[in-house]
């Protein structure tokens, strides 16, 4: 899955105009230009009741919206938003299952790959006879480390497409939006045991810490620099970070998205925002709505 913030696409779609200096914040209660992400492994964790609410509560008539998928960007003008609610929230289902669908397809396959590299490092540091394992230990860092860059590189953060999407709310009517739903990811490592015969190990001890440490991960880009962008707007980035029913954190699994919290959580603080750390999408949108200050059932004509 491309879990990757996928700006460019929704630059094109806003056609906003960028304006060189900081504008006042407006008013609360205004029209909202909001952009929206679904960053989910699963459609199931919570997905149809989010768009539902979405729709149903948080948008007025004089809003415009983009929902961005984990494989593209729908755009939804006023005249748009002014159909009946119940079509569109039935098409950005079908699309959002569907994309979502496909877009995990590379993302699991490389889930495996780590899952296969992990279990053979294990057996050969605390065998158990549960498996067979064909290579040497050499060979299975190398693997996992190859599986563990392509994993990145489908979650790279492009900060320069972030920096043009501040650019493009500027000088625009009513206040400004970004709400990111992540649903939190994991990778495969070896089980506890394997690690401390690992660390014990002086040939493998490096290796071992630098790719199953959970203290090794870098800040994903300059946070402080891209919030000071947001609030030269001024724009509000809210982060619900969705820890799914769906998901389990025991066993032999390492939170793999602990950079991403880290980032757009201090960004979502920085800017005014909501962040939340929930296992529902539609709580998470409960709140960014409650912060808005005028949360009343908003229906269009």
């Amino acid at each position: 899955m491309l879990r990757t913030i996928m700006l460019a696409l929704a630059l094109n779609l806003l056609a906003f105009s960028a304006a060189p200096t900081s504008a006042p914040r407006p008013e609360a209660g205004g029209p909202r230009n909001l952009v929206v992400y679904f960053e989910f492994l699963e459609n199931g964790n919570g997905v149809e009741e989010a768009v539902t609410f979405l729709f149903e509560r948080m948008l007025g008539p004089d809003d415009r919206l983009i929902i961005q998928s984990p494989a593209r960007a729908y755009s939804f003008s006023r005249d748009t938003l002014s159909r009946p609610k119940a079509e569109l929230i039935a098409l950005m289902r079908e699309r959002l299952r569907g994309d979502i669908a496909r877009a995990a397809q590379s993302y699991k396959q490389i889930i495996g790959e780590l899952d296969a590299a992990a279990r053979e490092i294990e057996e050969l540091a605390y065998p158990t006879g549960a498996l067979d394992a064909t290579k040497d230990m050499n060979e299975l860092f190398i693997l996992y480390r190859q599986a563990l860059a392509n994993l990145n590189h489908l979650r790279k953060f492009n900060a320069a497409s972030l920096r043009r999407l501040a650019g493009a709310f500027s000088g625009h009517k009513g206040e400004n939006h970004i709400i990111i739903l992540f649903e939190r990811e994991f990778r495969p490592i070896p089980r506890r045991e394997a690690l401390n015969v690992l660390a014990d190990t002086p040939k493998f001890a490096f290796q071992s810490n630098e790719l199953f440490a959970t203290g090794n991960m870098k800040e994903i880009f300059a946070v402080a620099a891209l919030a000071n962008d947001f609030n030269m707007v001024p724009l509000a980035q809210h982060f619900i970070y969705v820890t799914s029913k769906h998901t389990s954190s025991t066993g032999n699994l390492f939170e793999n998205s602990g950079d991403v919290y880290a980032a757009f959580s201090r960004i979502a603080l920085a800017t005014g925002g909501v962040c939340r750390t929930i296992s529902e999408p539609v709580s998470g949108l409960e709140a960014v709505f409650t912060s808005w200050g005028d949360a009343r059932e908003r229906k269009s004509p």
